[in-house]
This record gives C-alpha cells, structure tokens and sequence, in this order.
C-alpha cells in the first residue's frame, strides 16, 4: 500500500491511501452480498444427498462409474476432492474479480485526451537508437495507442520548424495507427513553439471532437511530445491546461572529466555533451580577388565527439546536363579534428563555369545527411536594361561604372522613341530585363520589370498621385535588396515628388512625411519600382541633390542586381531544407523546370512578382533548373543545405547527465514559458483496466470444466 499526499484546492493536504492494484467496481452492497452466495451454493450442491430410484441390472460392474455418486449420499459425509468443483469455484471466483473492475499502472485511463506530437527534424534521422530516433519515437506513440481505453481519444502533431496536423481527435486506434505509421522524417530544424500553438489551438474544443467522436469524460489533455529536445527554449507561451510530457529519444549524453584544451586555429566547447557525429556547418563560394578565373570554397567541420579524429574531405563535381549522380572527384584534403572542436577547410579550382559542387566527409558517424555540403556554380548572366531619359547624364553614369557595366547592357533611347515600331515590339516581347522610365511613362505597362523616376506608371491608381514640396526622409526598408548598403537618405534634399497611396500587395521602399516616396508593386507576373522624385525637374532644373551621394549608384546598382535578374554565378545565399526558394530566369519564361536530388521534376510557374517560387526544397543537395525549347535551353542550379548545428549536435536534450548539480543541469532542462519540464526516458504510467484479463481467466476454466465433464461421460 501506498500513502499518496494530494493537493487540496483549500489549501493543506488530502492523504489517501493508493493500493499496489486498484479496484473499480459501481456495483452495491446487496448485489455483492448475493454474488457472495454463489460459490457457497455450488458447495452445499456437492452435499446434498441423491434420490435415486431403485432399478434391478444383471450387474453392478456395468455401473461402476455411477457407484461413485453413491459415496456422497450422506449429507454430513466428508467432501472428497473434486476436480470439476475446483474449476466451478474457479471461474466464479475470476467472475467476482473481474466484476470488482481490477487496474493496474500502464500507459492510459479511461475518458483520457491525448495530443501526441512527433518530432520530425533532421537530428530525429541520428541512428544512435537503431534504426533512427524518428522509428523509436514511432514505436513509442503506437504503444500509446495500443494502450489506449474504449472512451480515450488521441490527436497527431508532426513538427519540425513547421507543425501538421497529421489526424485530428479520434479513438479509431486502426486509424491512428495508420496515421502515425505514415510520419516521414523532414531535413529541417526544429520548432517546439510551432507544434505548442497547434497543440494548443486544437487540444481543448467543446465535446464534440474530430472524426465524429463524442468524449463522456473530458479530462485535461496529456502531450506526448516524442523528440531529442534539439530545440530552444518556449518563451512566453502558456500550457494553459495542457499537461506535457516530454519523452526524450537518443542516447544520453555524459560529459567527459576533461577536455584538451584549445589552439588558436581551433574552438572547443567543454560544456557540450559529445556525441557521435561530425558535421559541415558551412560552406561558401567566393571568386579569387587576386585571380579572377579561379573559384574558391570556403568551409567548416565540428567534431561533436569526445576524442580527435582525422577525416578526408572530398570535392565532388557534378554536371547540370547530367542527372545529379555519385560525382566526379576532382579534389580532396585532409582535416585534423580536435575532441568537441571545429576547423576551416579551403579548396581553389579553376571557374569550372555552371556546375554543382559537392563536399563529402570520408566517415561513419549517427547522423549522415551533415556529412555532405553542396555549392553552386552557375553562369553569369548579364541584364537587357533599357533607359528611356531626355539625357539624365548623371543617371547615364552610374548605369555605365565598371562595375554596373559588367552587371548590365544598357541601352539609351529618348521619349519620343517610345512610339517607334521597333521599341514597341521590343516591350511587347519581354526582350529587356529592366525598363527604366526617367520623368516619362508608356502608354501601356512594358513585358518586363520597370523602374519609374519622377514618373508614376499607367494605371488608373497613379492618378490620384498628388505634387508634394521639400518632402523629408524620415525611413526606409534597408531590408529590402534594393536599399541594402543605403545608409545617408536622411541627408537627401528633394524640391518636390510625387506621392500616392501603394495599391495592395505593395512594399514601401522609403517614407517620408508626406507618404511613401518610393515603393515597388506587383503587376501580372513583374515588379513596378517608383521613386516619387528624379534629378532634374521642369525646365532641366536639378530637383534632388541625391546624385552627390554615395546612395545613388549604390541603389542603382542593387536595382539592376533585383530588377534585372543580374547573376554571378556563385551561390553566395544559404538556402535551408523545407524553406521556399525564389528563382529567377530570362523574363520571356514563364515556366521552369526543376529537378531535385530524388523524386520526379517539378514545373513551377512565374508569380506575381516575376520570380519562380520553389516551395518543396526538402531534401539537401543539388537542384536542378532548366527552361527553354529544346534547341535554345538554359540550366543553372541551386543548393540547399542542412548547416544547423543545433540539428548537428546529436546530445538529447531534456534530461541531466548524471553527477551534476543543480546548476550544472538547468541547460538540459526544457523550458516552456516559465515551466521547467523535465523529460523521461518512458512514458509516466497510469491506470489500465485489467478486468477482461479475470474474465478471459474464467472462460479458460469453463471450457477445462466441460473438456473434463465430456470425458469422464464418454470414455
């Protein structure tokens, strides 16, 4: 027996008393008190004396077996053991049991709500537990399910840096089980909050739940999240009624006594837990400065476990009119790792023009999707701008730098060419990248992207555009690729601009305190940019003195890089599994091609803004892209990368190693909002009805009792 101690809402202590078995039964007094009974009649029936009716036989032989009833005649005769009365008392007694509602600790309890969420990162694919984190945490969740009661209901959450409701709240266990078994591992990182707020959102609804389902008893929802913690703590998030339980997959971790110390081309972290596995956190393209023909990789490895090891990296190459393959090795180094330490890697190879370019770690370790990084290389590609001006010399040369120039073909035309044949079909036929319109607008929008200075585009929103005098830059969006590097707006003076209000969907570049003097806005496929103010103004009079500043060839510059779909070849931005991709082609393509590391080619269809979105990059590796007619097709390529060294970092998170202090442990500890939870190894148990296991008992017995009856009658 044992003494649990409850807390009283009043305040103090109710003490009751929890027995190893506990029981559960809703029947009285008197229904008992006649049960009790039973087993005593079948007893006084083995006493009672027989009547019999005298009949004369030739012999007595032929009824030996009947002559054995005779020794029970007396009523005060002593009870001969009896195999059929020990099995009817048996099965009574299994009866009375089951009817008492036996349970036990499990895994349940009757009218029980669960919300059971499945971490699905890249760390959950570690092959620490065989064969992966993700299956155990499967195997983990179905046994849940199995011991789930009649009245139970369970809903599924899958999450990685995004959360799915993979079956909403049912007690079909068939169901449930099919649901679970279809959660596939992601390549991303992981994002408790994300699963937290679904869980929330769905885990307390009225009575009436999911799949048709009506709870009798509504309980307080248990989560179940199954997961190695490889994520940061929730803040500012309330449980609410929700009652977490964390089980915590993956070996645990154990710190190492000591740590070697660190150099100064080396990083070492003695408060990480090791774990088995090195990973590449990073690699980057970068041109040779001093030798232009030349590409160079820059990269770096973690070594996650507790002692030095030694590996081989690998530069693999891979062809873009070839499906991504095994690669052709066309370089390799060897890189010393320091126990929990990282390095940098470095390889230079000639342009090999549009490429993919793959870094392979020559070893074994948990966790195998970090051992490769991917790298594009893909070629340069000037943009068509086409600048209509009355000989704006200062917009003329800052499109004409060296360096604008090697990003760019402009071509000058004046106003009045605009209505020139030739120009027309030119704009009609999406043959220039940009189009930019200084202090003058089309008649109809041109088939490409547009930059409009001093000018508003045809439409009839522009019209209301209002004239504006000495307006004052009070912000502007410098997270936005056309004002990166734009520090010194507030400096500008400006004598007049014109201001409207954006249409919907539109980004405000920069605002001043007569409204937006400069945004940029959808149209069918393109993107429109407006500055309200160009250099000169009415009579060849200067308006602005903004050429005088360092922001002005600087924004030009960023807006053939934007506008233009200017690229360089090297894949400098880091694209991550699971997050869109925005892809750019020639401006006469309306649809794209892309073929991934695995599956079938995808088509991807120009958005509203002029770029191609990709939105299942799921997979790290090499992707291919392609459009065109098959006599004039174009390829490039893009690589996406896991460099998450939170997913890298292989250490479960949630549960303390052991020997540490208090202090020591809160950084294993989860924290959700200002609730620490510790994690389990196992689920907590609860109770289990066992009844059905008395009940199966007796009708064991009943069917011995009658085995045995049948052959003492017929043999």
């Amino acid at each position: 027996m044992f003494l649990l101690a409850q807390a009283n809402p009043l305040g103090g202590l109710n003490l009751q008393f929890d027995p190893p078995v506990p029981w559960s039964s809703a029947w009285g007094p008197t229904f008992w008190a006649i049960l009790v009974g039973v087993p005593v009649t079948i007893i006084l029936l083995y006493f009672l004396k027989l009547r019999r009716k005298p009949v004369q036989v030739p012999s007595t032989f032929l009824w030996k077996r009947s002559m054995e009833d005779l020794h029970v005649n007396s009523l005060f005769q002593r009870l001969r053991r009896n195999l059929l009365l020990f099995l009817q008392l048996m099965t009574v007694f299994l009866v009375l049991f089951a009817l008492l509602g036996p349970q036990m600790k499990g895994s349940t309890r009757v009218g029980q709500r669960y919300v059971i969420a499945i971490d699905t990162s890249a760390s959950m694919a570690a092959t620490d537990i065989r064969p992966n984190r993700l299956d155990e945490a499967r195997k983990r969740a179905l046994d849940l399910v199995d011991s789930m009661g009649s009245n139970d209901l369970a809903m599924v959450i899958s999450f990685s840096d995004t959360a799915r409701v993979v079956s909403t709240y049912t007690g079909n266990k068939v169901q449930l089980r099919e649901r679970i078994a279809s959660i596939r591992p992601s390549r991303a990182g992981t994002s408790l909050r994300e699963a937290l707020e679904v869980a929330a959102g769905l885990a307390n609804p009225s009575k009436q739940f999911g799949e048709g389902e009506i709870a009798s008893e509504v309980q307080p929802p248990r989560l179940m999240i199954y997961t190695d913690g490889g994520f940061p703590d929730v803040e500012g998030f309330s449980l609410g009624n929700l009652i977490p339980e964390i089980v915590v997959l993956g070996q645990p971790p154990v710190l190492s006594p000591s740590t070697p110390a660190a150099t100064d081309e080396e990083t070492v972290d003695p408060t990480t837990p090791p774990s088995n596995n090195v990973a590449i956190l990073a690699l980057q393209t970068a041109r040779n400065e001093e030798r232009p023909d030349q590409i160079q990789l820059f990269g770096r490895v973690r070594n996650y476990r507790d002692e030095p090891i030694e590996t081989i990296a690998r530069l693999l190459r891979h062809e873009l009119d070839e499906p991504i393959s095994e690669g052709r090795l066309i370089d390799a180094i060897e890189i010393s790792l320091p126990a929990r330490g990282s390095r940098s890697f470095k390889f230079d190879l000639p342009d090999p023009g549009p490429v993919g370019l793959e870094v392979r770690l020559d070893l074994q370790d948990d966790l195998e999707q970090d051992n490769h990084a991917y790298a594009a290389i893909g070629r340069p590609r000037q943009a068509r701008v086409l600048v209509v001006t009355s000989g704006n010399r200062y917009l003329l040369n800052a499109l004409t730098t060296a360096t604008a120039g090697d990003a760019a073909e402009v071509v000058e035309i004046r106003p009045d060419d605009l209505e020139t044949d030739d120009i027309q079909r030119a704009l009609l036929a999406g043959l220039y990248d940009l189009i930019i319109f200084d202090r003058v607008a089309p008649s109809d929008p041109p088939v490409g992207n547009t930059l409009y200075l001093g000018a508003m585009p045809p439409g009839e929103t522009f019209e209301r555009a209002r004239l504006v005098e000495a307006p004052i830059v009070l912000d502007w969006d410098i997270t936005h690729p056309m004002l990166q590097y734009v520090r010194d707006l507030p400096l500008v003076l400006i004598r007049e601009a014109r201001v409207v209000d954006p249409p919907p969907g539109s980004t405000t570049l920069i605002e001043s305190d007569k409204g937006p003097i400069a945004f940029v806005t959808p149209r069918e496929g393109y993107s429109d940019a407006v500055v309200g103010f160009s250099i000169y103004g009415e009579e060849r009079a200067l308006n602005t003195d903004w050429h005088t500043k360092l922001s002005f060839p600087v924004f030009l510059y960023n807006t053939l890089r934007f506008l233009g779909n200017v690229e360089e070849g090297l894949g400098d931005q880091v694209q991550r599994p699971g997050q869109p991709v925005v892809l750019r082609a020639a401006p006469t393509a309306d649809e794209i091609t892309i073929d991934p590391p695995q599956g079938p080619s995808i088509d991807v269809r120009r958005s509203d803004l002029g770029t191609f979105v990709f939105n299942t990059a799921n997979e790290p590796g090499l992707y291919r892209v392609s459009w065109g007619s098959d006599d004039a097709i174009e390829r490039s390529v893009f690589a996406v990368n896991l460099f998450d060294a939170r997913e890298s970092n292989l250490a479960p998170r949630g549960i303390p190693p052991e020997g540490v202090t208090a202090r020591e442990a809160e950084p294993y500890l989860i924290k959700i909002g200002y609730t620490e939870v510790a994690g389990t190894r196992t689920s907590q148990p609860a109770r289990l009805d066992r009844w059905w296991w008395l009940a199966l008992g007796a009708l064991g017995f009943v069917l011995v009792e009658w085995y045995i009856y049948n052959r003492r009658v017929y043999i």
